[in-house]
């Protein structure tokens, strides 16, 4: 279960932060970190069975509230969205940057891809823990995802 997490949450991340630039082992190790250290926390109060993450690796979002608050719970800890449950240009970048330091071709690929996506945030969701947005969030950022060589497959 852990394996998938990890893979999951690797998955959801990288498609923000990822590209065609070669990320390094110990970049790869801070993100896997992190990643694994939030999905563990978030999966306590948003359990995701097998076929969640399988779903999820398949790049789609399953349809249950425990996926959707799942990825909610894990991009507030990443800094894709804030907590009011909004997507977060400066969160995002400020993430990027802890990992790529001074990579202005990653850097700028992160903020194309929330520019993108920022109309989430005046879409009205009618949920008020924001499990609807982070799905919005999600969708968008698969979407996107290969118009700014940020897309990754598991």
């Amino acid at each position: 279960m852990y394996r998938y997490l990890l893979y999951l949450t690797l998955f959801i991340y990288v498609h923000v932060v990822k590209s065609n630039a070669a990320i390094t082992p110990a970049q790869k190790a801070m993100i896997q970190s992190k990643l694994l250290s939030s999905g563990l926390e978030c999966i306590k109060d948003h359990p995701l069975s097998i076929s969640d993450i399988s779903t999820l690796r398949k790049k789609m979002i399953p349809n249950n509230k425990n996926a959707r608050c799942f990825a909610n719970c894990l991009f507030k800890k990443t800094g894709i969205m804030d907590d009011m449950g909004k997507l977060n240009p400066t969160g995002a970048h400020d993430s990027a940057v802890k990992i790529f330091k001074n990579s202005e071709e990653h850097l700028s690929k992160v903020d194309g891809i929330i520019e993108e996506c920022s109309f989430v945030n005046d879409q009205s969701t009618g949920d008020d823990m924001d499990c609807e947005r982070a799905k919005m969030v999600f969708e968008c950022l698969v979407q996107h995802a290969p118009k700014f060589d940020l897309d990754i497959d598991f």
